[in-house]
């Protein structure tokens, strides 16, 4: 968890596995650590009957178990039900729950587009991009996209081509980037557009960018020397060494053995809205 917790409560044999980030927690401690710390990637989906069943039978924890049941079934709100859970042991003060009071009502008020943002987000931060791109795509598909500023518009389209760019979709992730520049104006936008241009070898294009955009040249050469030394990095990686070895020296059965294996993997990441 990143740091040492005391648990004063049972710890469970079988932790916990927080959805989309996988962390597992043994404790309510844990628990209680993990949801203070994150609070702001923490959505409903989060609490489910899985969540119930380890409380009550790893933890011995049946109050908390039937309060936690309780309020989902009636659609109890996001603050009632953390704070419910922190109430529930002694790791949080008083003064640590009212101030995390204070972050939940400000989530709580948050446009319906704030809320859809920051459950996309997290998706990317987790890498489950097929999910991620569902919720942008939603976002950006809705009447509520109307109400945003260009710049909370450009942020949605350049998080929306990250997710794209690493599920493969290199030309629909090169236009959202560039649309997002358009729109938010900032620098970071139009270097990812940059390294995405690179990274689909396209470096022609990259040059009449570099000229359309007037991007100085020290600023273009800093581009090109990281993305040239990330490039070194891949190939220096084992998964690249190995798939370097199998195309020099396996046989047709042996990649076709290998390229089946991590198919399934793929698929299997894919069903999860892990990949």
């Amino acid at each position: 968890m990143g740091r040492l917790i005391l648990c004063a409560a049972d710890v469970a044999k079988e932790p916990y596995t927080m959805p989309v980030s996988g962390v597992k927690v043994y404790s309510i401690e844990e628990l209680c650590y993990y949801l203070y710390q994150n609070i702001y990637e923490i959505t409903p989906d989060y609490f489910d009957e899985k969540l119930v069943l380890w409380l009550n039978h790893q933890l011995g924890m049946k109050v908390i178990a039937e309060k936690l049941e309780t309020l989902l079934e009636i659609d109890g709100s996001l603050k009632d039900i953390v704070i419910s859970i922190l109430c529930s042991c002694d790791y949080y003060s008083e003064d640590e729950i009212k101030a995390l009071l204070g972050v939940l009502t400000e989530i709580e008020h948050l446009p319906y587009h704030g809320k859809q943002k920051q459950k996309a987000d997290m998706y990317l931060r987790y890498g489950r991009y097929v999910l991620a791109k569902k919720e942008y795509d939603k976002l950006l598909g809705s009447g509520y996209s109307v109400n945003l500023t260009p710049t909370e518009y450009g942020n949605i389209l350049h998080n929306r081509a990250m997710a794209s760019f690493f599920l493969g979709m290199y030309e629909e992730a090169l236009i959202d980037m560039k649309d997002a520049y358009a729109r938010n104006n900032d620098s970071r936008t139009l270097q990812q557009y940059l390294y995405a241009l690179l990274l689909c070898g396209r470096k022609d294009e990259f040059q009449k960018e570099v000229l359309n955009y007037q991007i100085g040249s020290n600023v273009a050469e800093g581009i090109l020397e990281l993305y040239g030394n990330a490039k070194e990095r891949a190939m220096e990686s084992n998964g690249y060494q190995e798939i370097s070895k199998l195309r020099k020296y396996a046989t047709n059965e042996e990649i076709a053995e290998y390229a089946a294996k991590h198919i399934e993997m793929w698929k299997r990441l894919y069903r999860e809205g892990t990949y």
